[in-house]
């Protein structure tokens, strides 16, 4: 007997729709199609699309560090709701910055996560000699700042092609904030000195141009260097782009974004201020501005979407001026729900968003075939979606420690319905099934190849 059929669906791949059930035994993809087997679970998914859980790439769940913002309870919890069984975190708080510091949290973090993890260490300036054994011990990739924020120091360039010199030796892979730090802290300066405290220096202290500047510079390095490099959160059309030209000259290079570029409006910081306080910014400067974004998530040239789910509770980010409160948005369990309203709206396909949200990141990071596919022998992480639903976004609906979003109020079509984890039902119409404790720590590619302890 095996464990679970989900039976009646309509599963979704990133190269097209077929309808078959779903055998799972012992948390794995036993078969797809027709099998003449008894189950101790059946789920009927009959006018559901059955896809693979969503692989979100780029989390932070500040645990430990900042747990009055969110905790990995919370925020796994949050992300099953939204559709996600597999989250790559690191916190800026309490970075991981050498070998021990990852199986300090690894051990943490025990017992505390309903969906799959892996962890992703920082690179400080200071500690380039030991890149290689944080990502031999399973760091799924290396943090980099071309800015300072959150605390988290700047690598400038100098270090920075040293960083990704050394990071190519071994085939680490690098995710990079790129913002400049020069322009930054000039803005910053000149708008203090201006007596600015209003939403408005956000989008100028973080401007477009300090993006630009560190992505080429981002870019030029990493394919002189020959490393591969994935450019975080990226904005804008005119960013993507100048990483597609080092690309095309032979770069390893990728480009993610999220769903907040998508859609939400630059000039929305003026009315909601320190909800609206992430970096980089929105940059849209209408809701028709979008459609370039989505041509280049359809092309490719975008290869992949995350969240950069970074949460703060009202009271937090009410808690001073602008400049004080923290950056970042709860993310997790709205971007499958707003990627389900996109390809409802044809603005990009259903088998595009599979492809960017769970099969390229599994990919990239090295899980793939065991995540990010529905294919005999991966974990059954599968995310059934109800492709008619509607529904109205709303605060009171949040599971994570946040308790809003910037996308209240947005009426939307399709949404999950079910998540399953390795088999396990996490997540049912909104809500968290399950105790914390069920996920478990993936070790990242350098550890998985043999090199690591």
């Amino acid at each position: 007997m095996i464990d679970l059929v989900i039976r009646g669906g309509t599963v979704v791949t990133s190269r097209g729709r077929f309808s078959a059930d779903i055998h799972v035994h012992a948390g794995r993809i036993v078969a797809l199609g027709a099998l003449d087997a008894a189950a101790a679970q059946v789920v009927d998914a009959g006018g559901l699309y059955a896809m693979p859980g969503v692989v979100d790439s780029h989390v932070h769940f500040m645990d430990p560090g900042e747990t009055a913002r969110e905790d990995f309870i919370t925020g796994s919890a949050a992300a099953a709701v939204g559709g996600t069984t597999t989250v790559i975190e690191h916190t800026h708080a309490a970075p991981v910055l050498d070998a021990e510091g990852l199986r300090r949290k690894v051990a943490h973090l025990r017992r505390r996560s309903l969906v799959d993890f892996a962890l992703a260490a920082h690179v400080w300036p200071d500690r380039l000699s030991g890149l290689r054994e944080v990502w031999e011990a399973g760091a799924a990739y290396l943090k980099v700042f071309t800015c300072e924020t959150h605390g988290v120091p700047a690598i400038l360039a100098g270090h920075l092609l040293r960083c990704f010199r050394a990071a190519a030796e071994f085939g680490g892979l690098l995710l990079v904030h790129c913002e400049d730090d020069a322009m930054t802290r000039e803005r910053e300066r000149a708008l203090h000195e201006a007596g600015r405290t209003d939403p408005g220096v956000i989008p100028e202290w973080r401007s477009r141009e300090a993006e630009e500047v560190a992505a080429a510079e981002t870019a030029l390095l990493a394919r002189l260097a020959g490393a591969r490099v994935v450019i975080a959160h990226t904005s804008h059309p005119e960013a993507v782009e100048l990483i597609a030209r080092e690309r095309a000259r032979g770069g390893a290079l990728w480009v993610e974004s999220c769903p907040q570029y998508f859609f939400l409006l630059e000039n929305d910081v003026l009315r909601h201020g320190p909800f609206r306080k992430f970096t980089p910014p929105a940059r849209l400067g209408s809701a028709e501005g979008a459609g370039q974004m989505w041509r280049l998530l359809t092309d490719g040239a975008i290869s992949h979407l995350s969240t950069d789910h970074a949460p703060a509770t009202r009271r937090q980010k009410e808690g001073g001026d602008i400049w004080q409160v923290p950056f970042g948005l709860p993310g997790v369990e709205t971007t499958l729900t707003l990627l389900l309203h996109a390809a409802h709206h044809g603005w990009v396909s259903l088998e595009r968003v599979v492809d960017a949200l769970c099969e390229r990141p599994a990919r990239l990071y090295g899980f793939y075939p065991r995540k990010g596919s529905l294919l005999p022998g991966a974990d059954a992480d599968v995310t059934l979606v109800d492709p008619g639903r509607t529904r109205v976004i709303r605060d009171d609906q949040v599971v994570s420690k946040a308790g809003w979003t910037p996308y209240a109020g947005m009426a939307v079509v399709g949404g999950p319905v079910m998540t399953f984890c390795r088999g396990r039902l996490v997540a049912r119409d909104g809500r968290p099934q399950g105790d914390p404790g069920w996920g478990r720590w993936l070790p990242g590619a350098g550890r998985r190849n043999g090199n690591g302890d």
